[in-house]
């Protein structure tokens, strides 16, 4: 059995690691079986579920990512690629590890929503689909009561079809993270299947926040390279970030404005 590179692991030693844990634990003095116990199901999941799905999720994201975000396609500095390697090599990772958490929490009876708190209100947020924000009369009275009637019809509905255009395309490339990772959990995590209603609820949770760390890392990338700053800059904490993005000139900071907007309308730049 190999434990070297990931890459190195083929079927034959993930079929070979249950057996072993079969053929030896009746060796294991009585007293000492359930910590050895605990031992397995983490050495199992990390073998059969945490592996396998980083295994085939880095490369699949690269992939997204740069489809998603295809100024990454102009990069050729080094250090610049290191972070974008990092990145799609370290998504998946808190989510993996707190969805094992949940499915050894149903097993030991943990009751959602008494270990959650703000359940209730995630699942106000996280299980009601998302609408679009749009203006209508009860803006206007309050903001634009200025406007003559047909000055604020075409106002609205200028505002409204840019706010849906905004709204279809942030969802969709939401929608092609969530279907990319969660395949390969359903592909390799079945005890996910076990999972309870106030459980699945928790699950979408953890599914948005990976997807929030996801997004905010390749934003940021995006924007450091629409600044033009140089490589070593690259692993700036979020405070030197902002302190260097307020330092540019207006014409720099109104260019990537531009450049997102343009991406947003469909440009592939």
């Amino acid at each position: 059995m190999n434990f070297g590179d990931d890459d190195d692991i083929d079927d034959d030693d993930e079929n070979e690691y249950d057996p072993l844990y079969e053929s030896y634990k009746n060796y294991i003095p009585e007293q000492y079986r359930d910590s050895f116990d605990d031992t397995f199901e983490i050495g199992h999941f990390m073998y059969h579920v945490y592996l396998c799905v980083m295994r085939e999720l880095t490369p699949s994201l690269k992939k997204l990512m740069w489809q998603q975000y295809p100024v990454f396609n102009t990069e050729k500095r080094p250090k610049v690629l290191a972070h974008l390697d990092f990145i799609a090599a370290t998504i998946g990772h808190h989510l993996l590890i707190n969805l094992y958490h949940l499915v050894e929490g149903q097993k030991a009876g943990v009751i959602i929503r008494e270990k959650y708190p703000r359940f209730d209100s995630w699942v106000e947020f996280y299980a009601r689909p998302q609408h679009p924000r749009i203006i209508d009369e009860s803006n206007r009275s309050e903001l634009y009561s200025w406007m003559s009637d047909e000055e604020w019809e075409v106002y609205r509905d200028k505002e409204n079809g840019l706010m849906l255009e905004f709204f279809n395309w942030k969802e969709k490339r939401k929608f092609d993270f969530v279907d990319l990772v969660q395949g390969l959990l359903l592909k390799y995590y079945k005890e996910l299947e076990k999972l309870n209603h106030d459980e699945w609820i928790i699950y979408a949770v953890f599914i948005r926040d990976e997807y929030e760390t996801y997004l905010i890392n390749c934003e940021d990338t995006e924007l450091f390279i629409d600044c033009g700053w140089p490589e070593e800059l690259v692993g700036q904490t979020y405070e030197e970030f902002k302190q260097n993005y307020q330092s540019l000139s207006q014409e720099i900071r109104d260019k990537t404005t531009e450049l997102r907007n343009r991406r947003i309308a469909g440009e592939v730049i």
